[in-house]
């Protein structure tokens, strides 16, 4: 009896590793800790399966900075959010994320410093 208890133990833990693995932001625009000349347009935040993001929170020099997203648009693995014209300083963004796939809610934050001319596109 071991013997088919045992194969069967193994192969169910292999594959409930696969089945709760969690959402991981691969990449952002603006990348993490980028220094840029010119204000981007859009934040994009690129994940490795498809989550809903949850929570968008930009702020600089402890002010928020009010963004808008849907919240309730489909499931995708990259979130674009329209930036407001942001001016020549340093942002801290913070987010969270809800992936459908397993119910599992991921968090992070990273900045970014604008150090050029505010208002322009990159």
């Amino acid at each position: 009896m071991l013997k088919i208890w045992l194969p069967a133990a193994v192969a169910g833990m292999m594959l409930s590793g696969l089945a709760f693995g969690h959402a991981k932001l691969r990449s952002t625009v603006p990348a993490a800790d980028a220094e840029l000349q010119v204000a981007p347009k859009t934040l994009t935040l690129t994940f490795n399966e498809d989550v809903r993001l949850a929570v968008l929170s930009l702020t600089a020099d402890g002010k928020q900075i009010p963004v808008t997203f849907d919240r309730s648009g489909p499931a995708a693995p990259q979130v674009n959010v329209p930036l407001p014209v942001l001016s020549p300083g340093t942002y801290q963004v913070e987010w969270s994320a809800l992936s459908p796939n397993d119910g599992h809610v991921v968090r992070g934050s990273f900045s970014f410093t604008i150090a050029g001319t505010p208002g322009k596109s990159r």
